[in-house]
């Protein structure tokens, strides 16, 4: 699940830090470093009728360990435990299936200031792949203003404080799929970026991104297409736009985003996504859609407070349908390491009685 509204979508990943190289393994080992979180997290959605009001309550724990360098080496190791403490019906929090705890980060990298590569499971950011992968990924750094990513997944899954754990599942059954993402900055103010992603026997996606800020404003323009592999599924398209501007605390944005009128996105999420702007979102990416959204924030010593509002016109079958989501958040700081937030998201869907409303409570402390 989302929790917070993001406006603008990371597209680069990967950044193994800059640290002293210890002397030895062992010094590498005794001066890694841990991080962690303790999440209570509460979700209640009211539904209309028929459907029963759905909710539950958990509690998550996560531990990360990081060795110091040596010889340009590092390992990661890290763990997420989850656990419901309450479900208001059987079933809202899961089926009881899923695992416990999951060890979502496990690798090996090397770095230098040519190249980064990174082996093992691993969180993975770019514009089509999120989530925590195992994956092969190889960052080059010698080019001028321009920063190549290569990479090569085999397995995924998402590892969230606010939901069921899921095991890691192969992608694309056991073909994996392939990455290639490059990222030029050598221009003022401007960030573009080029991709091309290749799952075999499944599709083949590509796309190309421009970001422009300044102090006083920014602009995206994102268009991507796929090219479907499997006899029978058409072809996808997804284009996206958006303004936005800020001043004295806040920040505006408008975006729209559209869908093929055939093959929707086609497989372009088969291992991640990171351009639907809602909580939910349901129809962003359904066939032959229109979305526009609209959001604020406001920011002012510990306090955030946003809002977004989209509306989605879509084909369902031979029919036009509609849906719009309203999400306003409000986030508290209390220091560098505990954070307390609320979401409220109304859904306004086009079929009679699949309306709801959902309230997510999130407090988080990390170190």
């Amino acid at each position: 699940m989302r929790k917070k509204i993001s406006i603008a979508a990371s597209a680069i990943v990967l950044a193994t830090g800059a640290s002293a190289e210890s002397s030895s393994l062992q010094d590498a080992l005794s001066n890694g470093s841990f991080s962690g979180d303790f999440t209570l997290y509460s979700e209640q959605i009211d539904n209309d009728s028929p459907t029963k009001n759905a909710g539950f309550t958990m509690g998550s724990i996560g531990l990360g360990y990081e060795t110091d360098s040596f010889h340009n080496f590092k390992g990661a190791l890290g763990f997420r435990a989850n656990h419901d403490l309450h479900e208001k019906e059987v079933g809202d929090y899961s089926l009881g299936d899923e695992p416990k705890a999951v060890m979502h980060t496990a690798n090996i990298s090397y770095e230098n200031d040519r190249f980064a590569l990174i082996l093992g499971r691993q969180e993975i950011d770019l514009e089509w792949m999120s989530d925590f992968h195992e994956a092969y990924v190889g960052v080059l750094k010698s080019i001028p203003d321009t920063t190549v990513v290569a990479g090569h997944t085999v397995r995924m899954a998402a590892q969230d404080p606010d939901a069921a754990l899921e095991d890691f599942a192969d992608v694309n059954q056991d073909h994996g799929a392939n990455v290639l993402d490059i990222t030029y900055e050598g221009i003022s103010d401007l960030r573009a970026n080029a991709y091309y992603y290749n799952a075999k026997d499944l599709a083949d996606w590509y796309g190309a991104k421009l970001d422009y800020d300044n102090a006083y404003f920014g602009v995206t323009a994102h268009y991507a297409q796929s090219s479907e592999d499997v006899t029978g599924t058409q072809d996808g398209g997804i284009a996206h736009a958006e303004l936005r501007s800020g001043f004295k605390g806040f920040g505006f944005a408008g975006g729209y985003i559209s869908t093929d009128s055939k093959g929707a996105i086609g497989s372009m999420d088969a291992v991640g996504e990171n351009i639907n702007p809602l909580e939910d979102g349901n129809r962003v990416y359904a066939l032959d859609a229109d979305t526009y959204y609209l959001s604020a924030s406001y920011e002012i010593a510990s306090v955030v407070l946003s809002a977004i509002y989209g509306d989605t016109d879509y084909t369902n079958g031979a029919l036009s349908e509609d849906e719009q989501e309203l999400n306003v958040v409000a986030e508290y700081a209390f220091d560098d390491t505990m954070n307390v937030s609320a979401l409220y998201a109304n859904v306004d869907a086009h079929a009679s009685g699949a309306d709801y409303d959902k309230l997510m409570l999130t407090a988080v402390y990390s170190f």
